[in-house]
């Protein structure tokens, strides 16, 4: 006879058995703004409008007939941008036609300019030749000190510089040198330092642009964005500080900062920030202006523009604008072609969504965490070569920004070169993104010992040590060391912090993120090669090499409360034992959390911690076994549980951390000392412990990395018991990625099919 546990009607079973019939997989909890699904469905519409007005040919339409294939290499641009491969025959097609065209032929800058972005972007070893003509081209058009026309460094229309340049023909022409310069061709460093020079000069007072370098010309949105994304493409070739790297000596350390000005333009964005016109202009060449946003936002690392979200904002407007039955994006003043529209607003939709790897973490007055300006860029762009994959960054102030809005990204990063300027809610908010899954990485800028000390007491504010917390030197079989490049202390000091699963802070004493800032100028450098190898292993053991989702996708933050035991309300206990019982501390409230908030189930948000021969455990029918090592138990502890099981009628739910072997190895020997008279079995593929009919269908778990990255069935076993399964055991980690606190060696599942596989056990542990 089993307990009441299963045969009674109490509330939590009732909405157990109600949710088994409704609920689908879960689901992202609701939000007001535009979604990543209402962005993903504008893209497809989108590419299915350009491909329909694809030209047998492999051509579109051109804007302008003057601009020859410009029109063709903007949608093709944009098609590769939205994820079509470069097999799909439409890609096919507009190569074969682009590739009539050599860059002598086409004779204008815009066209030779995205050409190059098409060529890099579509398979840039193919095109290696085709890359360097059209980069000695553009190189050639650029206005000298020699030509005897206004606006030296900049670009105007031809290579025979008829007349002054200008900022579109400009931002154009470095738009397609940097795409070359990103996949290996060389480009002159002179022609970086003139067109720096060119932008720094044709700045206006307001810190904006116009057209041109003409006092007549107004300020707009399109060229200031412009002009933020030319600063910082000619600044990723000529670093803007003392530094100088001579051997593995960084000399005048700490001598570099904001360029003033970026800063200036980006406060003028800030304070004049629109999406539904181009700033200056209108609604002429509104969406020439929103790719142009794109680029400024995601090249400068700001995720605001003053208050504003511009990715959020840009996408909003441009899914309310599109037309849904045909997928393209209306005429607009200036732009008389859908096709022109619609490119352009797919490569804001899709680029500017573009996973965020890594917070840059702005804290204090001045510009001291922002020494080594492009070190996270080019970090981060390394990373995306090596993953494939365009990933990005951007800057977040802890002290005013959310944990919610924190956690957009997997990892912050921390560094600075005066004392830290983070406040009380700086470090509160940084203890709670590491919580829920964040990962702190952090540096002592220049190596200085005060920075050491600096960065020493900050930890031990945010993670005291009489709570159990330690900053210490990482072990050589700590799995960072090997996570990408082989590595040892020796070369690589590392210190961390253990939170649960794993190591959620590393912190080098020594610089990095200075010899970052000479990784295009000097990649072959030892210390460069040490310290970019540094940041890829620290980057993949944190993430695992699985990219966070786009920029759209919530972010959730569990924020339980600890309260008292409700009559009628489930309550999970948590068993206590010697094998690393705790290392996933907040594993059953995030789990009850999610219960109560996505399916209304009735169930106590903090759990109870027992040892096995506490009297309060017959009023836990659900008890919790989670461990990262070996346990053995009492002949007490032993007989205290089995009458638990039986007759008692009790259900536990194990699974070993990560994977451990050790503690598995316990387990096992644990239900083997427990229940001699059953066998611990694989819970087959057909048990309705899978299926929607309990909660979810599990039929695709994801399974992490370094468990084999399959999607398929959990692997469970179980021990049955009057045909119920009383012991429901993972030998793969389900509670540390409840936590969200995974690492790169952690064999397990994905959060979210962790949340899935735990709410059917806890679901079906109550069905009657």
């Amino acid at each position: 006879m089993r307990n009441s546990w299963r045969g009674g009607t109490r509330p939590w079973v009732a909405a157990a058995l109600a949710v088994a019939m409704v609920v689908g997989p879960m689901a992202a909890v609701g939000r007001g703004e535009v979604t990543s699904e209402q962005v993903q469905q504008a893209i497809r519409d989108g590419v299915r409008f350009l491909k329909g007005e694809q030209r047998p040919d492999g051509s579109w339409p051109e804007y302008n007939p003057r601009y020859a294939t410009g029109t063709t290499s903007l949608a093709t641009l944009a098609l590769l941008t939205a994820g079509v491969p470069k097999n799909d025959p439409s890609i096919v097609a507009a190569l074969r036609h682009l590739e009539q065209f050599s860059a002598r032929q086409l004779g204008q800058v815009y066209t030779v300019a995205l050409q190059t972005m098409v060529y890099a972007a579509a398979d840039p070893d193919r095109y290696r030749i085709r890359l360097k003509e059209n980069v000695e081209w553009l190189e050639a058009a650029q206005i000298g000190p020699r030509d005897g026309v206004d606006g030296v460094g900049g670009w105007t229309y031809t290579v025979q510089k008829g007349q002054s340049a200008d900022n579109s023909n400009t931002q154009y022409a470095l738009l397609g040198l940097n795409a070359a310069a990103e996949v290996g061709v060389p480009v002159d460093p002179d022609v970086w330092e003139l067109a720096r020079h060119y932008w720094e000069q044709s700045q206006r007072l307001n810190g904006g642009w116009g057209y041109t370098m003409a006092p007549n010309n107004q300020t707009t949105g399109s060229m200031t964005t412009a002009g933020i994304s030319s600063l910082v493409i000619t600044g990723l070739r000529r670093i803007q500080s003392r530094e100088l790297l001579v051997g593995d000596e960084i000399r005048n350390c700490g001598e570099g900062g904001i360029n003033p000005n970026i800063q200036r333009a980006l406060d003028w964005m800030g304070a004049n920030f629109r999406v539904d016109t181009n700033l200056g202009r209108g609604i002429t060449w509104k969406y020439y202006y929103l790719y142009g946003l794109e680029r400024a936002g995601r090249l400068s690392g700001q995720r605001y523009f003053g208050s504003h979200d511009w990715y959020v904002e840009g996408a909003e407007e441009l899914v309310h604008l599109q037309d849904r039955l045909l997928g393209s994006w209306p005429r607009n003043a200036g732009e008389d072609s859908p096709v022109l529209t619609t490119s352009f607003a797919l490569l804001f939709l899709a680029k500017g969504r573009a996973p965020v790897l890594i917070n840059k973490l702005r804290h204090g007055v001045g510009d001291n965490w922002d020494i080594h300006r492009e070190g996270v860029r080019n970090l981060v762009d390394a990373v995306s070569a090596d993953w494939k994959t365009l990933l990005t960054w951007q800057v977040v102030n802890p002290d005013v920004a959310s944990v919610e809005a924190m956690l957009q990204a997997p990892i912050c990063f921390l560094n600075y070169h005066e004392p830290i300027g983070l406040g009380e809610d700086g470090k509160r908010n940084l203890r709670s993104y590491v919580e829920q899954g964040g990962f702190l990485f952090a540096e002592a800028c220049c190596g200085s010992r005060e920075h050491d000390r600096g960065f020493r007491a900050l930890v031990a504010e945010i993670f005291p040590p009489d709570q159990g917390y330690e900053l210490k030197p990482l072990s050589e079989d700590h799995p960072v060391y090997r996570s990408r490049h082989r590595l040892s202390p020796e070369s690589a000091p590392l210190f961390g912090i253990d939170l649960g699963c794993r190591t959620v802070l590393i912190y080098s004493p020594n610089d990095l993120s200075g010899y970052w800032n000479f990784m295009p100028s000097q990649p072959d450098n030892a210390a460069v090669l040490r310290a970019t190898r540094i940041g890829e292993n620290v980057v993949d053991y944190a993430t695992g090499r699985e990219p966070p989702p786009d920029k759209l996708v919530p972010r959730e933050v569990v924020d339980f409360q600890l309260e008292l035991p409700r009559r009628g309300a489930l309550q999970i206990a948590k068993l206590r034992h010697a094998g690393g019982w705790n290392v996933a501390p907040l594993a059953i409230p995030n789990l009850t959390t999610v219960l109560r908030q996505r399916i209304g189930y009735d169930v106590v948000i903090n759990h109870r911690e027992l040892l096995p021969t506490d009297p309060n455990l017959i009023n836990f029918p659900l008890i919790y076994i989670h461990g990262n090592a070996a346990f053995s138990l009492s002949d007490a502890d032993m007989e205290a549980l089995r009458s638990h099981l039986d007759p008692g009628g009790g259900t536990f739910f194990a699974d070993a951390a990560c994977g451990s072997p050790a503690f598995d190895t316990a387990f096992r020997r644990f239900i083997a000392e427990l229940l001699p008279d059953h066998e611990l079995e694989v819970i087959p593929p057909d048990d309705e412990l899978y299926t929607a009919r309990v909660g979810f269908d599990l039929s695709d778990v994801q399974y992490t990395k370094a468990a084999g990255g399959d999607t398929a069935r959990p692997r469970l076993e179980g021990v049955k018991i009057d045909g119920h399964w009383a012991v429901i055991y993972s030998p793969y980690d389900i509670g540390c990625a409840l936590e969200r606190q995974q690492g790169l060696d952690c064999k397990g599942y994905t959060h979210e099919s962790a949340m899935r596989i735990a709410a059917n056990v806890v679901i079906y542990a109550t069905l009657p």
